[in-house]
């Protein structure tokens, strides 16, 4: 098959070029925007069973009019004095702040309704509603203890990380940094921008700001790697132009495939795409073109040596594709719609750059010809002395010098004498950080906040927000009750509540529990009842008072029908950030609090939902544990499978299988390790993405270099002895595989040059796993391990670890130290 396919490109390699220059211009041409086709959002891609979904439809049921989605957040304090906010720092908010956000909602079309579809209307502004202190519902809430600070709260009818937010978050950003407005401001007084939407503002942009750097630095380190590795710069733009054409094609292909329906894709899948694709391919082309300078040093032609290159390491390149799609493509079977989708994506892609280093590579090695190699040779043969440079230069001399070669022939001389030794000590010195790893692989970061730079407005905001309110104001956790045979709102529903309150704030401080807010204490646990305070009033005061407790008892109990008085809510403000992974903690302890406080006619019927913040986290954590589990057997079982099928040996199969795993593990140890190193007092764990990425890329990435080394041994033991094979062919591949894992590292890390530190976390352990499988994995752990199998160092029980066919013919073997004779 590839024999075949090596003589068509060499044939007909012109037309090969034009339909690859057509297929990227009429392919770019109809796809559509990118940003038209992704999704936004990270609770959006949780199944759509979890709980906290659940509890959110139910919300927008009972409260239609409170769109629950999230909101801008602009802080207004004073710091300096002992008064706090003076009585024209408030008249500031009320006539001039407000009044100027309402003229930003008229200029984008209103305010926010929701459509029959549930979504909200295109003409419209995304801001719902606009609260100061003066909200009669929530408004004292709005004032901090100290009255050194207000909240003015604008509710936004979209999920925190709509890229429609970023508009309305700059357009206030433009108001508060106006001169003009900036002269109505009292002096003293500072405005802050905070809140949950303008973190996913800052998340949005340090995205597409860490995927424009990562596709720079990408493209910056492939061009200097390959130069350094080829010495030849038109050799170099071979595998680059042959991955940008790839990149270009597999992008468009998912977009067309996106905006058909038949895919999914989120905002940011652009950035694993193309990063997997450029370490991926240019290694396929670094494969292929080493074969050829091989096959060129057999004095064969130009083109026959190309043909010769397809179908020697063609069924290799294939067979590592293949393994590298279906270990990635595991990922479909996660719940939790990003790594699905993540999944399918780098799968589908790798496609489009195995054809392309099959095809396009080749035919562009037609079309350089001779001058490929230039400055090294102008003829048929690649030979340092016919170039120009002169043979007694410097230069030429370090040309000549095979420093790949020299490094892999002394690795192979110490595997020879001390196999047994050189393993040991190598699994020793790694085995530390598998421990590491073990200890604290449950220490994930949910945070959002902890992945942004701390000079961000998000970042800075929550700080001036958490200085005069508890750190969970800014995501408060909501309990929704439905009970169809209760009415909250008669005094048997009110007394099941205040009780469960009281239960709640016996145990406060062991909850974590800064304040809690619901019919009967609408305003906190501090403050008066509004009916008792009520009675004591006449006139008109009364019917004031009376209007008011009315707005409030229709925020926290429904009024909607069929749900009328028999849905309630419950705001608890926990004295974590909402995005800690100590909130999670706090949010199980509350759970059980509430099922064990619970009135006896309420736990009957009743329907309790949590939602919020910390409800979803504790959802997406929920969930990905799951994937990360079932992803984990998936990827290991579906990759030994193909290992059997390549190699017919199953312990061998499930040693190299057990040798990336351990690789895995290590790299896990080494990168906690190293960002806690970093950052002692801060470091709130690795970032939750890290363990599935690093494992579905790794374990697949890392076997191609076992099937390189394998099939190559396969190929030398045809004519040598077995261990001379492992030799053999660990000499023979050692230069380019570890050319390969070099560029494949250099690739991953260019994810460090973005400001997200989860995906610097995750260029790090890339980077770090793929050099660790091609210096230590691939050319000491498995070759040593063959050697001492082949050597019968195993006993009787080599037959059954992959030697059967080598130990009746071979005597037993000698001791590590009489090798070293």
């Amino acid at each position: 098959m590839f024999r075949v396919l090596g003589n068509t490109v060499v044939r007909f390699w012109q037309v090969i070029l034009v339909c690859w220059v057509l297929a990227v211009a009429g392919i770019s041409y109809v796809a559509p925007e990118w940003s038209s086709v992704v999704q936004n959002g990270e609770f959006a891609f949780l199944p759509a069973d979890s709980p906290s979904l659940q509890g959110e439809k139910l919300f927008k049921r009972a409260f239609p009019d409170d769109l629950l989605a999230s909101s801008i957040v602009i802080v207004v304090r004073r710091e300096h004095g002992d008064q706090g906010l003076r009585p024209q720092d408030l008249k500031f908010i009320e006539d001039t702040l407000k009044p100027q956000l309402e003229h930003i909602v008229e200029e984008q079309g209103g305010y926010a309704t929701e459509s029959k579809g549930d979504g909200v209307e295109s003409n419209k502004s995304n801001i719902s509603r606009i609260r100061t202190y003066t909200d009669k519902s929530i408004g004292d809430l709005l004032q901090s203890e100290d009255n050194k600070a207000s909240l003015v709260i604008v509710e936004l009818s979209t999920e925190f990380l709509d890229q429609s937010n970023a508009k309305t978050v700059e357009s206030i950003e433009n108001l508060l940094g106006n001169d003009e407005f900036k002269k109505t401001i009292e002096p003293g007084l500072d405005i802050t921008l905070s809140g949950i939407a303008t973190v996913g503002r800052d998340m949005i942009r340090a995205a597409n700001q860490s995927a424009e750097a990562t596709e720079l630095w990408t493209v910056l380190l492939v061009i200097l790697l390959l130069i350094i590795i080829y010495r030849a710069p038109i050799l170099a733009l071979i595998p680059l132009f042959t991955v940008f054409v790839s990149v270009k094609i597999a992008l468009s292909v998912l977009a067309i495939l996106g905006d058909w329906g038949w895919v999914g894709l989120f905002s940011g899948i652009e950035i694993y795409v193309t990063v997997i694709l450029y370490g991926a391919g240019v290694d396929y082309c670094l494969f292929l073109i080493a074969r050829h300078r091989e096959e060129l040093d057999k004095e064969c032609t130009f083109k026959e040596a190309i043909s010769n290159s397809i179908a020697t390491v063609g069924s290799a390149l294939a067979a590592s594709a293949g393994t590298t799609m279906c270990g990635i493509g595991m990922m479909y079977f996660a719940e939790f719609g990003k790594f699905q989708q993540a999944g399918i994506a780098m799968a589908l892609s790798l496609f489009f750059v195995l054809i392309a280093s099959l095809t396009l590579s080749p035919a562009l090695l037609c079309l350089a010809g001779r001058f490929a190699y230039w400055p090294q040779s102008f003829n048929e043969r690649v030979a340092i002395s016919a170039g120009w440079l002169t043979p007694s230069s410097v230069m030429a001399r370090l040309m000549q010098r095979n420093w790949a070669g020299s490094l892999w022939e002394s690795v192979s001389l110490a595997l020879l004498k001390k196999p047994g030794k050189i393993w040991l000590s190598t699994f020793l010195i790694l085995f530390p950080f598998v421990l590491i790893t073990l200890a604290c692989y449950g220490n994930l970061s949910y945070g959002l906040l902890s992945e942004l730079p701390s000079e961000d407005p998000s970042v800075v905001g929550t700080k001036a927000v958490q200085g005069h309110y508890p750190a969970g104001a800014t995501g408060p956790l909501t309990l929704l009750f439905e009970n169809p045979d209760v009415n909250f709102s008669d005094s048997q529903g009110r007394e099941a509540i205040e009780k469960l309150t009281d239960d709640l704030l016996k145990n406060k401080e062991e909850l974590g529990i800064a304040d809690i807010r619901n019919m009967t204490k609408p305003f906190g646990i501090g403050a008066a009842d509004e009916m008792e305070k009520a009675r004591d009033l006449r006139g008109l005061a009364k019917l004031r008072a009376i209007s008011r407790i009315k707005v409030i008892k229709n925020y926290y109990v429904s009024s909607e029908p069929k749900l009328e008085n028999h849905v309630t809510r419950m705001d608890l403000i926990l004295e974590k950030d909402p995005f800690s992974h100590d909130s999670m903690m706090q949010l199980e302890r509350v759970k059980k609090a509430v099922s064990k406080s619970l009135p006896a006619h309420l736990q009957a019927n009743t329907k309790l939902y949590y939602i919020g913040a910390t409800a979803s986290i504790a959802d997406l954590k929920h969930v990905t544990d799951q994937d990360q589990a079932r992803i984990d057997i998936l990827v290991l079982g579906s990759v030994f499978i193909i290992l059997v099928i390549l190699l017919r040996r199953p312990a061998i199969s499930a040693y190299l299988i057990l040798s990336v795993f351990f690789s895995y593990l290590v790299t896990l140890g080494v990168t906690f390790t190293v960002f806690w190193a970093l950052d002692p007092h801060n470091f709130t764990g690795l970032d939750w993405k890290v363990p599935m990425f690093l494992f579905t890329i790794l374990i697949a990435v890392g076997e191609d270099y076992n099937i390189y080394l394998i099939t190559r041994i396969d190929e030398e033991q045809k004519t040598k002895d077995p261990v001379d094979g492992v030799i053999s062919a660990l000499k023979s591949t050692g230069g380019i595989i570890s050319s390969c894992g070099i560029i494949m590292a250099g690739t991953f890390s260019s994810l460090m040059a973005g400001t997200l530190v989860g995906m610097q976390q995750l260029g790090f352990a890339l980077a770090f796993g793929v050099l660790l499988d091609t210096f230590i994995i691939r050319p000491i752990i498995v070759p040593a391990y063959l050697i001492m199998l082949y050597r019968g160092y195993f006993g009787s029980w080599g037959k059954y670890l992959g030697a059967a066919q080598f130990l009746d013919t071979k005597p037993q073997p000698e001791l590590d130290s009489s090798h070293a004779k």
